[in-house]
């Protein structure tokens, strides 16, 4: 019953529930993105605050931080909203984060440039699904890659390539789940994305190691969201870096959840990584805070 009235909402009056608009041409967009946070720009002081104090910390360790900045799949996408145009009060969101954590010497890498233009050629984020697909991760690995390079951090290289195996395949994006479409036919619901698996190797095998993360003996560590963990991301990094690298990124981990787990972990204490790339979308930093007062001694980083 609730399928099919999903499905009748979707087909008559092209809903898509709470959590999904629905834009032209069978795209959908996450709400979250179009939400407006009352007093987002106090909370985006205190967070650039936290990440400035975080990254001088780090640095202090040897650790240096950098934070990859996920721009709206609706920024890029502004011309397959409904509206044809992203919300004028979310506009300048993306540049008070940016100019916000620059103002704090945090080394940021800006994504949505590389991405918008990349978008003039193909399709870089996934129609059915909030986040980029595997032409969008690897154009946002190489933007990061350029970014860890300029500031100077050496290690022994790796070479690492990545290859797509098999035919094209359906995939159900989480958007379409979230409209409580996932099990029905194409035809009662928008057209699943098509996309053939990559995957990349690296030359030398894996050691074994302990801890919740494994071996952590690695030059560079990623933390951050399920951007991390979709469209091969981790792997065009390693590619685009030569290096391995350790992803101790979450599913649904928030703004703090996943980094938090890594940096009060054995992994981190034992052996700090040279570079620490954090993902983060740029919506994080405006929600309303949650936990993020006693966040810097609760990982060691403050009194």
């Amino acid at each position: 019953m609730i399928a099919t009235a999903n499905t009748l909402r979707y087909l008559i009056t092209g809903g898509g529930g709470e959590q999904v608009r629905v834009g032209r041409d069978q795209w959908l967009f996450l709400t979250d993105e179009l939400r407006y946070d009352a007093g987002g720009s106090v909370n985006l002081e205190a967070r650039a605050d936290l990440l400035g104090a975080a990254a001088h910390r780090l640095s202090e360790q040897g650790v240096k931080l950098v934070i990859a900045l996920v721009p709206d799949k609706a920024r890029i996408y502004e011309t397959k909203l409904a509206s044809g145009q992203y919300p004028a009060y979310n506009q300048s969101r993306y540049q008070d984060v940016l100019a916000a954590l620059h103002q704090r010497k945090v080394i940021t890498v800006d994504l949505r440039q590389p991405l918008i233009q990349a978008s003039a050629q193909s399709e870089v984020y996934y129609r059915t699904d909030t986040h980029w697909n595997q032409v969008g991760a690897e154009v946002a690995a190489r933007a990061v890659a350029r970014q860890v390079e300029q500031i100077g951090v050496t290690w022994d290289k790796t070479t690492f390539k990545t290859a797509t195996d098999g035919p094209l395949v359906a995939r159900s994006g989480d958007l379409t789940r979230l409209m409580g479409l996932e099990d029905m036919p194409n035809a009662l619901r928008p057209m699943p994305d098509q996309e053939a698996a990559a995957s990349t190797s690296q030359s030398s095998p894996e050691s074994a190691g302990g801890g919740l993360f494994g071996d952590a003996a690695v030059p560079v560590v990623l933390t951050g969201t399920s951007y991390s963990m979709r469209g091969n991301f981790h792997g065009y990094l390693q590619q685009a870096l030569s290096s391995k690298i350790l992803n101790t990124a979450k599913d649904g981990g928030g703004f703090l959840q996943a980094v938090t787990a890594y940096l009060t972990d054995e992994a981190f204490r034992s052996s700090k990584p040279k570079v620490l790339i954090w993902e983060l979308p740029e919506r994080f930093l405006l929600t309303p805070l949650d936990g993020e007062s006693n966040w810097l001694k609760k990982v060691k980083l403050g009194p």
